[in-house]
């Protein structure tokens, strides 16, 4: 509605040109959206294309851009339903800076924005195959009658469940799970600090990053980082544990092969396993 306004404001301006010639107008389009340039604003003088300021123009065909946009989305998993892929688009600013040359061809046209497709890295039938093939499976106890430490270890869990890591990408598990607060569930639980135990927030799921990293590392995927706590834990063998901590140590690994890989992880009833698949 605004640019319809804008507009026909345009076009109640008085002609600037001796002939009486109509204010140089461009319009761009695409879908339901609508943009309108008094070429005057860019030094026009509605004769000689060389007068026109073309970084001004080219900041406006940028400005379109940035609202025309869009990225596109691969199929994943939400709450283990299958959410289908979305195409993107990206528009084609070297294609408009070309109407600059041929100013006159193109005013008092309805243009319409170029574009081209961009398409998700993984569709629903991709990622439908990624759970084809079992490359390994790891699973650590935990005693559930603690319940700040089970929740805490339950809900890192559930963040890595069902998650892609495509080809060349490498996996964060901070990154991922995002920072431990009471704002997003997580409660007080025992932590090892310099090799004595504390309470902090968030106690619990370096037993969810060191099952990850035993199931990752039997299914031979590159280990990028990857430390030990301070003193021994009793939920895996000594040294392969993986500790984390939000702005400290993180456990990180890469998926070097050809194809993507899907974590499946669960804890419940005292248990977490953690599997890693791929197609076939």
């Amino acid at each position: 509605m605004l640019s319809y306004l804008y507009a026909c404001i345009l076009l109640l301006l008085p002609p600037i040109f001796q002939d009486g010639s109509p204010n140089p107008i461009m319009h761009l389009s695409f879908q339901e959206k609508d943009w309108y340039l008094d070429l005057r604003l860019a030094g026009f003088d509605g004769i000689d294309p060389t007068t026109l300021d073309q970084r001004k123009l080219h900041r406006w065909f940028e400005k379109i851009s940035n609202q025309v946009n869009l990225l596109p989305v691969s199929a994943h998993y939400d709450n283990r339903q299958i959410v289908p892929e979305k195409a993107g688009r990206r528009v084609m600013v070297s294609e408009m800076d070309k109407w600059m040359d041929m100013i006159h061809l193109h005013l008092g046209k309805k243009l319409k924005v170029p574009y081209r497709t961009l398409y998700p890295k993984l569709t629903v039938k991709q990622l439908q195959k990624l759970k084809e093939k079992l490359l390994a499976s790891y699973t650590t106890y935990y005693n559930k009658s603690i319940y700040n430490r089970s929740h805490n270890l339950e809900l890192s869990t559930k963040a890595i469940d069902h998650l892609v890591v495509m080809p060349g990408e490498t996996f964060s598990f901070n990154e991922i799970v995002g920072q431990r607060t009471i704002k997003r569930g997580y409660k007080e639980a025992k932590i090892i600090v310099k090799g004595e135990y504390s309470e902090g927030i968030g106690g619990g799921i370096c037993q969810t990053s060191s099952t990850l990293f035993n199931c990752v590392d039997q299914a031979d995927l590159t280990i990028v980082e990857r430390k030990s706590h301070s003193k021994e834990v009793p939920y895996v063998p000594k040294e392969r544990d993986a500790t984390v901590s939000w702005g400290g140590p993180d456990f990180k690994f890469k998926n070097q092969r050809k194809d993507p890989i899907l974590i499946v992880s669960e804890a419940g009833n005292g248990r977490v396993t953690v599997q890693v698949f791929t197609s076939s």
